[in-house]
């Protein structure tokens, strides 16, 4: 099965469950610019404890059968994500009415981060 960017959170803790981040941001770009874009957010939600599954942060594969794979393993992280954080310019992404449907809280990466500074 084909994967993106994830990324493995520290192990928690005994007795405590990872929680999961599913990071969405604007897949467009060079293969540098889309790593830049990911990269301190990335970083944030690991070292708080996040396991982080971030799609758009690698190339999209070339071939129709490798990019299903891709997709549906995109789903599958969306739909065991406990929150979506969004970066600049994922507004319109498919991926938000289905966090919608799910009932899966989004937040932007700034608000979080403004939140655990202000914590």
């Amino acid at each position: 099965m084909a994967s993106r960017s994830e990324v493995p959170a520290p192990v928690p803790p005994a007795g405590l469950t990872p929680r999961r981040a599913y990071l969405l941001g604007p897949s467009h770009g060079a293969h540098a610019d889309r790593a830049a874009r990911f990269r301190a957010a990335v970083g944030a939600l690991t070292a708080a404890g996040f396991t982080v599954h971030a799609p758009g942060a690698s190339a999209p594969p070339d071939d129709t059968a490798a990019l299903l794979s891709v997709v549906d393993a995109d789903l599958d992280a969306l739909a065991a994500a406990d929150v979506v954080v969004t970066l600049p310019g994922s507004a319109d992404l498919w991926e938000l009415p289905i966090a919608g449907a799910l009932g899966i809280p989004v937040t932007s990466f700034d608000a979080w981060a403004g939140r655990r500074q202000s914590a």
